[in-house]
Formats: structure tokens, C-alpha cells, sequence
């Protein structure tokens, strides 16, 4: 007998399968969200993929977290995140420093933070280190951020043939890749990676000419 993607009642090209991909991406673009999914070819649990699950503040670093020795590998550490909860990725980026230098009322593992989150925290953060007497070197190494990327959600990206064909309900999460040099933290250092991202910057700029 065909199955269902054979008999056209889910796929690409059907009414039914058009329904179920526009209710789950109306869903996914309530709200733009960045979530690291690898740390060194360790691969982390989603902590919200529990329904009704808490998210308890600060949980984070016992869930979602890698334990790494000492060695020559930490100049070469590959990270992985995802972005989604919109259609175009304008700026995104890893971020990376020790948890005891990170606002734990801002980086809470419950919350994402906002740009004004951001900014307030790097004022104050930066602030202190002058006050400290630290170089711009020694601030970079207390807080740093990896090169911006960019590039479409899964909810953007076209088939490569350009088609609309096919038989992916759901089109697999866009991915971004970088490698950290995490050399410079120490023995015991407990260090924190974020995922950040900016979307749909465009939407505010085009007026009338709104994607529909």
C-alpha cells in the first residue's frame, strides 16, 4: 500500500500538509529564539522539549553542561547553535566568558535576555574593568564574542533545485557553526556559552512593502 507521503495527503503540495506546516510556523514565530545545541561533538538537551517542565534559574549549568579537561583541544572547541522564530537571521553570534563574571539575574537559563539586558550589563561590566584598570585585552578575555553570521531560517530556505516539490513537512532547523578558543580559562573555570541573534531587522524598515 503507498504511504502517506506517497498517497500526496501530507505532502509538500497538499492542502493538509500546507495546514500543518502554517500552524507550526505560526507558532515558532511568536518569538525569535537562539539555542547552542553542541559543545565539542557533545550534543545538549533541549531543557523546554518537556511539557510543563520548569525551567528553574541557573538550571542550565547542571543540564545543559560539558566537562572538559585540560589540553591542547581547548584552542579547538566547535560549537553549534540554532535560530529560529523567524524567517531571516540578520546578525548572530556565540558569546563566552566565566559564569562568575555574567549577571546571573540576566543569564538566568529561564530568560532570554534583551538587548537592553545586553546593554545594560556591558555598560556596567565595562565600567568595573576600567575602573579594575584592565586593557582591552583583559576585558575581551573576561567576555567574548565570536564573528557575526547571518543567513535564512529553515522557514526561508527554498529546495536547491528551487522547487516546491518534495516531502518534508517540517524543513530540518537552520544550523551556524564556529570554533572557540576557550586556551586562556583555567582549571575549574565554569564558563558559559551563548547562542544571540537579531531577525527580521528588514520588517522594520519596509513600510508598506511588508512581506505577506
Amino acid at each position: 500500500p503507498p504511504t502517506v507521503h506517497e498517497a500526496g495527503f501530507l505532502g509538500v503540495d497538499s492542502r493538509l500538509g500546507d495546514g500543518v506546516r502554517m500552524a507550526v510556523v505560526a507558532a515558532e514565530l511568536a518569538e525569535p529564539y537562539a539555542s547552542v545545541r553542541s559543545v565539542a561533538g557533545v550534543e545538549l538537551r533541549d531543557d523546554g522539549a518537556v511539557p510543563l517542565s520548569p525551567r528553574v534559574p541557573g538550571g542550565c549549568r547542571d543540564t545543559r553542561a560539558v566537562e572538559m579537561p585540560e589540553s591542547s583541544l581547548l584552542s579547538e572547541v566547535t560549537v553549534t547553535w540554532t535560530v529560529g522564530g523567524g524567517l531571516t537571521v540578520d546578525e548572530t553570534a556565540v558569546m563566552h566568558g566565566r559564569w562568575d563574571v555574567l549577571d546571573g539575574r540576566i543569564f538566568d537559563c529561564a530568560s532570554q535576555p534583551t538587548k537592553e539586558d545586553l546593554d545594560s550589563f556591558f555598560t556596567v561590566l565595562r565600567d568595573f574593568e576600567a575602573a579594575e584598570g584592565e586593557t582591552a585585552s583583559q576585558m575581551e578575555d573576561d567576555v567574548s564574542f565570536t564573528p557575526v553570521q547571518r543567513g535564512p531560517t529553515r522557514w526561508r530556505t527554498r529546495p536547491a533545485d528551487g522547487k516546491k516539490g518534495g516531502t518534508a513537512i517540517i524543513p530540518a532547523e537552520t544550523t551556524f557553526e564556529v570554533t572557540l578558543d576557550l586556551s586562556d580559562y583555567g582549571a575549574g573555570d565554569v564558563v558559559a556559552i551563548y547562542a544571540l541573534a537579531r531577525t527580521d531587522q528588514g520588517w522594520r524598515t519596509a513600510g508598506e512593502e511588508l512581506p505577506r
